[in-house]
Order: C-alpha cells, then structure tokens, then sequence
C-alpha cells in the first residue's frame, strides 16, 4: 500500500496518554481515552443537507474496519453525549431522517482518514439537515436559523469536552450544501457565492477562528439535470460556478469535486460509496492544507467510480480533481487507507 511521501513529511504522530473511561448509552458501551490532565483535541465541525446527512446510505456497504468503533474518534451523538465514533451516526434529531431507517454520513470515512493520519484522538460535531438552502434556512443573518442552531451544538459539544478535560482547538468545517438553492430559483442560485462568503466570514468570527479551514463539495448537479422524484435542478451550474469563486476569492478554503463520485439512481444522492469518497476527500483536502502544498497528490478511492445513472460525463473517469488556478491535474489512482 502506497502513501504519498507529504503525509509522512508534514504530519507527524503524536502520542496522547490518558485513563480509560466507560460511557453508557441507551444501546452500546463505548470507550475512549481521556486524558490524564488537561489535554488539546482538534474538533471538526460537519454541517450541510442531504449529501451530509447521508440520505442514502447503507450500513451493509460499509467495509468491516468501517463498521467497528473508533477509540481514537468521539463522536457528539443523538444524546448530546461524547462515545466513540461507530456507525449508525445517523439520523440525528434534526436531520429529518435517512432512507434505510439508520445510516451514516461522510464522517465515518473522514474520521478514518484523519485519524490515521494524525495518530492522536479527534472529536466529530455534526449538524446537517435534508432539504435546505443557504438563502434562508442557513442564514447567519436570520435569528433561529440552521447556522444558530448549529452553532448552538457546537458550543454545547466544546462545553462537553471541555467539562471532560479536553483543551478544544477548533480544526476545521465541512461543508455540503448547495443542491437546494440549485432547484428552480435563478435569484437563490445566483447569490450564493455571496452569501456563502458572507457565511464563512460569519462563522469564523462567532468561532474567533479568522483562518478555519473551510472545506466543501461543489455540488453534484449541473444545469437542468433530471432526478427522480425530486424533478429538475435548473441551475446547478450557477451554484458550482458560485461555489468555486468562493475558493478563488475566501482564503483558508479548499474544494472537493463530487461529480464523479457514485450516486444512487434519483440521480441526487450519494450512495455509501460516494458518502466514503466524500469524506476521504475532505480529510485529505484537510491535510494538504496544513502541509500548505497547493497541489500535492493524493490517494483516490478504488471504488469511487462514476455512477452509471450519470447523465453526462464526469469531469476526470481515472482519476482525482486538483483544482489550482482553474487546472485540472489527474494522478492515477491507488489503493484507500483501510
């Protein structure tokens, strides 16, 4: 198995001593490390709509090591509680639900990632919810909005850690959303590199984190693209146009290109596939940010292959995105971490 020589130069293991602690929750005994005195954890923050949530996902697809605990991973769950991450970690209370009853989101292959990487715990917080735009729902300027809401988790769950022994550094955001201000308003679609630049500014302030990593999927929709039973999203095309001036124009962002990830045949959703793809992808845009390389290579999910319900070309059948200054750079692909 093949790692790119960045990771090993940028990223060194850390060691964390710490007591072991049992937690009870209504149906599983978790545990993981907490830390003999005061100790720093890196605390990610997951928000967006359905492709977040996980709508599709199956827990019968996850691979074996995927399925079980993750002691180096907690997880902020249904019962405003810190266990260790093991799927189902959805739905949660606001997300409105998941096709299969129970399921996951992208944190189970980001964690993943990102712990075996770094070699040291991580906390996960999630907020995310099916159907929602950034025009309103998400809005930081309307009072009781998604984001207050989210940031009221957030804060809750730093309190939490905190209360548990944790020095909680705020490491970065992740961000899928869009598909919904695509639908059929060309005014929505149209302000949404404004009002995601107005959001990012916002939530760095309220999290006194002027240089948060933010990191987002561009949509996987194009113009007029037909879903079934959802219709047709119009304006797809504006939104990743929008999406991808943020990352020009907003420092501290970074992209992950969704359109040739797999999709379930609504021709909407990510299948648990395109849910694992995503977020490898995330972690690995993670850490190339803080090797500040802009264009490292990277590893590519053997299974992430383009969907055959696709109605159009994927940008790049072979390979990863790296998108600088506009250039696509393809890298063949290679074995995943686990």
């Amino acid at each position: 198995m093949f790692y790119p020589k960045w990771v090993g130069k940028c990223l060194k293991p850390i060691a964390t001593k710490g007591t072991s602690v049992m937690l009870l929750t209504s149906t599983l005994l978790v545990s993981f490390s907490l830390p003999a005195r005061t100790a720093s954890i890196q605390l990610f923050i997951l928000a967006g709509q359905s492709n977040m949530v996980g709508y599709r996902s199956n827990l019968n697809d996850l691979p074996p090591d995927l399925q079980q605990p993750r002691s180096q991973v907690l997880w902020y769950d249904r019962q405003n509680q810190w266990v260790s991450l093991q799927p189902p970690t959805e739905p949660l209370p606001f997300s409105q639900g998941v096709a299969n009853s129970q399921g996951f989101g992208p944190e189970i292959a980001l964690s993943a990632t990102l712990s075996r990487y770094l070699n040291q715990p991580i906390a996960l917080v999630k907020y995310a919810q099916n159907g929602t735009n950034l025009e309103t729902q998400w809005n930081p300027g309307i009072e009781g909005s998604l984001y207050h809401q989210m940031l009221d988790r957030v804060q809750q769950a730093i309190a939490e850690l905190s209360r548990l022994g944790y020095q909680v550094e705020i490491a970065g955001f992740f961000w899928m959303q869009g598909e919904s201000d695509a639908k059929s308003d060309r005014y929505m679609a149209s302000n949404y590199s404004q009002n995601f630049t107005h959001f990012i500014s916002r939530l760095r302030q309220d999290l006194n984190q002027p240089q948060l990593p933010v990191i987002y999927g561009l949509i996987p929709i194009v113009n007029q693209q037909s879903t079934t039973p959802f219709g047709i999203f119009e304006y797809g095309d504006v939104v990743r146009n929008a999406q991808y001036q943020v990352y020009q124009s907003v420092a501290y962002t970074r992209i992950v290109e969704t359109l040739y990830f797999s999709r379930y045949p609504d021709n909407l959703h990510f299948t648990s596939l395109g849910l694992m793809s995503l977020g490898h992808h995330f972690a690995l845009q993670w850490l190339q940010m803080k090797c500040g390389s802009p264009c490292s290579p990277y590893p590519v999910l053997d299974w992430a292959k383009p969907s055959e319900s696709l109605s159009f070309k994927p940008l790049n059948m072979t390979g990863r995105q790296c998108l600088d200054a506009g250039v696509i750079h393809s890298n063949s692909p290679i074995t995943a971490p686990w």
